[in-house]
């Protein structure tokens, strides 16, 4: 019997443990997948299926100190594939491109000027690879090593997307400024 009880506290306590887990860095993890996705509902997927994964894996992480990266390289990955897998012209032809959220949530007593929602378009254009790198490393302040580690990518495909994108940002910025 005392056995019995025991499984049922360490039930309770496991079910606890995920909830704060999860509570701790879900709305983070899915604005940084928003910013990959540009869907809501497929950046709760990437999430989702981020958190399962992270959860499942949890014994591996041999640095507490970098649980947060580790988890931001899980979810950008499931984010990416998501993306990817919308991608057929198909799918972009029949959805309409949803609003994209920024990672830290705007200060509603500010209006947002011209040129930060011409960025925003503009960032929305950009391929999934190449919004991932600029969202961990220019927006989150990861180093392009971080970022090639988060993304699975070597140093210079980094390198090389984030030039990508900062060419085809300041061109939409340019053509957009009147």
């Amino acid at each position: 019997m005392a056995i019995e009880g025991t499984a049922e506290v360490e039930r309770a306590q496991a079910d606890a443990a995920i909830a704060a887990f999860v509570a701790e860095h879900y709305d983070r993890l899915l604005r940084l997948a928003r910013l990959i996705c540009r869907d809501a509902s497929d950046a709760a997927d990437a999430v989702q299926l981020g958190l399962e994964q992270a959860w499942r894996r949890r014994s591996t992480l041999r640095d507490e100190a970098l649980l947060r990266p580790w988890l931001d390289r899980i979810v950008v990955r499931e984010a990416g594939r998501i993306s990817k897998r919308r991608r057929s012209w198909m799918t972009r032809l029949l959805s309409p491109t949803p609003e994209v959220e920024w990672i830290e949530p705007p200060d509603p007593r500010r209006a947002e000027p011209s040129t930060f929602l011409a960025l925003r378009a503009a960032f929305q254009q950009l391929p999934p690879e190449q919004r991932a790198v600029v969202a961990l490393h220019l927006h989150l302040g990861y180093t392009v090593a971080e970022t090639a580690a988060i993304v699975g990518s070597a140093d210079e495909t980094v390198r090389s997307r984030l030039r990508l994108a900062r060419q085809r940002l300041r061109r939409e910025l340019e053509e957009s400024r009147p």
